[in-house]
Formats: C-alpha cells, sequence, structure tokens
C-alpha cells in the first residue's frame, strides 16, 4: 500500500454502555489512533485546548430523557476533558474550554431561565425534566465551569461578538471565494501572531460530534459540527445562522446543500480540528434533533426523540474519514453523502474507503450487521437510519456477500513465503465493490493492495523484513475490504517454522 491511510478507531458494546463501558471505549478509541501515548501525542503541557460539543437542543426529547441522542453525552465530554487536564495541568497559561453555541447572547453560558444553556444539559438519571444532583450534569450548579476534576470553561460561542472574530476570505476548489467570521480564540498559533492579538489561540482543537442524520447534510458529524462555531446573529460579512447558507429553499422548493456545505468546509479551511472522538453511544434517526426535523417547532414539549441505542464510540485525526465511516455506520451508502468528497476536494480529509482503514478488522461491519438484527426486530425497521434524509440513501443490505479463501503458503526460499487468495462472491451482480485487501500475521498488518481488480492475488511473506516472526509459528489470514466498511477474514492458516 503506497498511500498513507487515514485510520478510525472503533470500539463497541452490545448493550447501553455502562458509566465505566463509556470511559473504557474512548480510552479504547484513543489508543488505536494515538497508540500508547494516548493524547500526549496532540496536546502538551500548559497548553491551550478546546473542546467543540453538540449541545443544540438539550431540553428536547421524551419526558425523562431530555437531549437524549442530541446532545453530546455529558460522560463523553467529562471524561475527555479529565483526560485533557491531566496533561496540561493548571499552570503556566494552561487553558480548557468547552464550548457551543447556546442560542442566545449573553455570556453567562449556564443561564437557568434559558433551556438551551449548559445548564440544561444531562442524561437523565431521576426520570423527571428537572435538572437534579443525581443526573449526570455538563453544568448542574450552573456556574460556567464543567463538572467534574477538569474545571474546563463552558463558552458560548453565541456571545463571541466582532470585536471577538477574525473574517478570513477563503477560496474553494470549486472557485468561489467564502467569508467565514470566526472566533479569535479558536485559531491557531500561527494564525494569531499574524494579527494584533496573538494571545488569542488554542493549540488544540478537539471534535466531540455525535452519531446523528440530518435533514440538509444527511449526517451530522466533525464537519457538520463547525456550525454552532458560526454567529447566530451574523457578522459584517458573514450573515450568520439566521442567514443559514442552506435552511432555505430555492425556487424548485429544494435546500441549497451545496451552499452550506461550501460554508462548512471553508469554516474548516480557516481551522480544523486536530482530533475527533465522536460519541456513537446512540444514532439519531432524524436529526438535527426531533422527528420533526427542526429545533424551533415542537409538537408537545415532551416531543420523542427518533433515536436507537448504537452502544459504539470512534475516533480519527482525519474528520473526513471519520465522517465518512460514521456515513456507514449509520447504514447509510457513502457515496450519497454530498460533503465527503467536496471535504475531500478541499483537502481537508480522505473520503475514499479505500484509504481509510477502520481498527478491529471485522468489528464495525460485525457491529452493523448486530444493530441491523436488534432494530429491525418485530416488524420494525430503525436501522438503517432514515432514507432519504438529507438525501442519504439507506443501504439494501449490510451484508458484505463475498468470502475470501487463502491458500495454503508457498514456500519460495527459507525467508520467503507466497500466500494467494482468491475473494469468491454469492451474487455475480452485487453491488459492493472490492476496495483493499490485506495480509496480517500474528497479528500484525503485513501488506495490503488498493485499487481495481482484487478479487485474487498473492502477498510475499518476506520474514526477513519481520524478523519479530522469524524462528516461529506463524498464524496468518487475507482480509478483504468494500466500499462500505465489511471487512471478511480467510479462515486462519499457519507457517510451521
Amino acid at each position: 500500500m503506497k498511500k498513507e491511510l487515514s485510520h478510525v478507531g472503533f470500539s463497541r458494546q452490545t448493550a447501553d454502555p455502562t458509566d465505566q463501558e463509556v470511559y473504557d471505549m474512548i480510552d479504547d478509541v484513543i489508543f488505536q489512533t494515538l497508540g500508547a501515548e494516548g493524547l500526549r501525542k496532540i496536546i502538551k503541557p500548559s497548553d491551550k485546548v478546546v473542546l467543540k460539543v453538540n449541545l443544540v437542543g438539550p431540553y428536547m426529547g421524551e419526558r425523562g430523557e431530555k437531549g437524549r441522542g442530541i446532545i453530546t453525552d455529558p460522560r463523553v465530554v467529562r471524561h475527555v476533558a479529565d483526560r485533557v487536564r491531566e496533561i496540561i495541568g493548571f499552570s503556566d497559561g494552561a487553558s480548557l474550554k468547552v464550548v457551543d453555541a447556546v442560542m442566545y447572547s449573553n455570556r453567562n453560558p449556564s443561564l437557568k431561565s434559558i433551556k438551551t444553556s449548559f445548564y440544561w444539559a444531562k442524561l437523565e438519571r431521576t426520570g423527571d425534566n428537572a435538572v437534579d444532583e443525581e443526573d449526570y450534569c455538563y453544568d448542574f450548579n450552573a456556574d460556567g465551569i464543567l463538572d467534574g476534576d477538569s474545571k474546563a470553561e463552558l463558552v458560548n460561542l453565541d456571545a463571541i461578538g466582532t470585536e471577538g472574530r477574525e473574517l478570513f476570505e477563503i477560496p474553494m476548489e470549486s472557485g468561489r471565494v467564502v467569508k467565514v467570521s470566526f472566533p479569535k480564540f479558536l485559531r491557531t498559533k500561527e494564525q494569531a501572531e499574524a494579527t494584533d492579538t496573538p494571545e488569542e489561540y488554542c493549540d488544540v482543537l478537539i471534535a466531540l460530534p455525535i452519531l446523528k442524520s440530518h435533514g440538509i447534510e444527511g449526517i451530522t458529524g466533525a464537519l457538520k459540527l463547525h456550525y454552532g462555531i458560526r454567529s447566530r446573529y451574523g457578522m459584517p460579512n458573514d450573515q450568520g445562522r439566521y442567514g443559514h447558507s442552506g435552511m432555505y429553499y430555492d425556487e424548485q422548493g429544494n435546500h441549497n446543500t451545496w451552499k452550506l456545505t461550501e460554508y462548512l468546509c471553508a469554516m474548516h479551511k480557516v481551522r480544523s480540528y486536530d482530533y475527533c472522538i465522536m460519541d456513537c453511544i446512540t444514532a439519531n434517526r432524524k436529526g438535527p434533533t426531533l422527528p420533526v426535523g427542526g429545533i424551533s417547532y415542537l409538537p408537545t414539549t415532551d416531543q420523542k426523540t427518533d433515536y436507537i441505542i448504537s452502544s459504539a464510540m470512534m475516533a480519527s485525526l482525519d474528520p473526513v474519514a471519520l465522517d465518512t465511516a460514521e456515513a456507514a455506520l449509520a447504514g447509510y451508502e457513502i457515496s450519497s453523502i454530498p460533503i465527503l468528497p467536496i471535504a475531500a476536494k478541499n483537502n481537508l480529509g480522505q473520503n475514499n474507503p479505500a484509504l481509510i482503514r477502520i481498527e478491529g478488522n471485522s468489528s464495525f461491519s460485525l457491529h452493523r450487521k448486530f444493530l441491523w438484527h436488534i432494530h429491525n426486530q418485530r416488524g420494525q425497521k430503525r436501522y438503517p437510519l432514515e432514507h432519504g434524509w438529507g438525501g442519504a440513501q439507506a443501504m439494501e443490505t449490510v451484508e458484505p456477500l463475498y468470502n475470501v479463501d487463502a491458500k495454503k503458503p508457498k514456500k519460495i526460499t527459507d525467508n520467503i513465503y507466497e500466500i494467494s487468495y482468491r475473494i469468491i462472491k454469492e451474487r455475480k451482480n452485487q453491488k459492493r465493490k472490492i476496495t483493499r485487501v490485506e495480509l496480517v500475521a500474528n497479528s500484525e498488518l503485513i501488506a495490503g493492495k488498493i485499487g481495481n481488480h482484487l478479487e485474487e492475488g498473492n502477498f510475499l511473506l518476506d520474514l526477513s523484513k519481520h524478523p519479530d516472526l522469524k524462528n516461529t509459528d506463524i498464524a496468518y489470514n487475507v482480509l478483504a475490504w468494500d466500499d462500505s466498511f465489511n471487512c471478511v477474514a480467510s479462515i486462519e492458516r499457519f507457517i510451521l517454522q
């Protein structure tokens, strides 16, 4: 494999996870994507770190589960914040903020009087609509500080006015120039040093999105999460969220998806995320919030959110790769999500499944089959997520419909073995395309192939290049990945030395 792969960490449970299981899944995907160093690979002591969450609609949902399937789970936010604080400390300029737009201009992020504030964001534990001490909250005492040990400052991005923003004019791959009014404290240090406010920046920007569909973009992931950074009220040369780039209909009665997509990509070209951890504990079938598809109309005060328990976590250094994996986990055809190829063309990340590796091999596709099974029982059709929502097209089946046959090894020299394979399709005209084939030996990825005509071929296993495999028995198999991240492994074979 000559081209470098984008990696996506994936961890799962088979039921709604406990608090400890949530923490373990987060730590697992961090380890998969950053290695043994964990967050220390991207964060240093005394750094300025910002966590961007998804807070829209904490007051929405059925009685007793407000915000569930809508906001980033507070267990995720608080655990990541605690991990960051352990690294940066509290001195020498260290700073930790948790931010989102909360739909009002007051600088207090936790107003009890407004139900879009951080105060109302919680995981319900008592079964009522109140904020109780027993609930798992963002800010139970409404002091503007995230609950828990991190002492992270909560920030209302809708309180950031003209003086706190810088206007960027971003040339897009399409040739269009998009103007973006971006908060100064979210810029890179290099961007800030080129201005008269060099002290306003952050060293590391981390996304904490949630697995959601979206009525315009198809999915709400790391790329769409940036929209909360945009001013609600508008700034000079930037019309703001009230002038939503994609919400209003054109002459044909369609949302202007392309215009919103380009604005989102322009925002990421100003400053994208350094790292992303996606809360896939739930999956919202009709985002951004409710079955009505809006955030301002409620047929009842306790309108149930259309979500399922999906019991997973993902992470990546590449926001486009993460959103591509999200689309597949939602059960959507990746090609039906328009923001993915546009983001890739604007050099924001990788959208080609052949160049994205989801860790855990077949764990991802097995979990998708599990979701299909448990959410489509007794006549219910709850998975994949809503077909057609934002143009997203649900997959007809999540089954891979192919098998892999790896042949017995052929010894070429004392150090070199030839391992041939063949992919056997169950249907001649099946839709899925094989995008990558890999050789794994003793749990180590040895080699891989991408491109066309991968249905059969061979690998050369050169032990001189893998000294840890010499003088030991080798268990190997061949993995075949398709364009929806199904991964099928051949039966395990052995080289006895």
